[in-house]
């Protein structure tokens, strides 16, 4: 009986992980996102504004352009351009919880985590997986960081 358990459970698990890693997010589906940014190591698309950098390219496109090339390739980090949303609204959507804000240049930076992105990065000791840069009606999210610039 312990064993069947211990089956049953190691499955749970298993089966658990494998939705935890689906490519769903939020961002893919609110009107406010006009754009989105795909970082991969995978040279094989050869859909939408590509710029490569070293050993990644990121491939810009719209955000249906994005869903369907997150479930072709394994992507490393992800952004989304907003327009005329909140942040709290996003960290809403997100369930994300802040870790750490800052300002620089006029532009507000909030550094969280959310469940809806697996990879993280340490800052200040902390799992961050999220960041927020706000400038006037301008949101960019990225996962786990925006690499792009703001």
């Amino acid at each position: 009986m312990k064993k069947i358990l211990v089956f049953i459970f190691i499955a749970l698990m298993i089966g658990a992980s494998y939705f935890a890693k689906d490519t769903y997010n939020p961002l893919f589906t609110l009107a406010e996102t006009y754009r989105v940014c795909l970082i991969v190591k995978d040279d094989s698309l050869n859909e939408g504004e590509i710029i490569s950098c070293g050993d990644v390219d990121f491939v810009y496109c719209t955000k249906e352009e994005g869903l369907n090339m997150v479930k072709k390739v394994p992507v490393t980090g992800l952004e989304f351009y907003l327009k005329n949303v909140s942040a709290d609204e996003i960290l809403k959507i997100l369930k994300a919880t802040i870790i750490e804000e800052s300002e620089v240049q006029e532009i507000r930076l909030i550094y969280a985590y959310s469940p809806f992105y697996q990879d993280a990065v340490i800052v200040d000791g902390k799992k961050v997986n999220l960041q927020l840069a706000l400038k006037g009606n301008e949101v960019i999210a990225g996962f786990p960081l925006i690499l792009t610039g703001y």
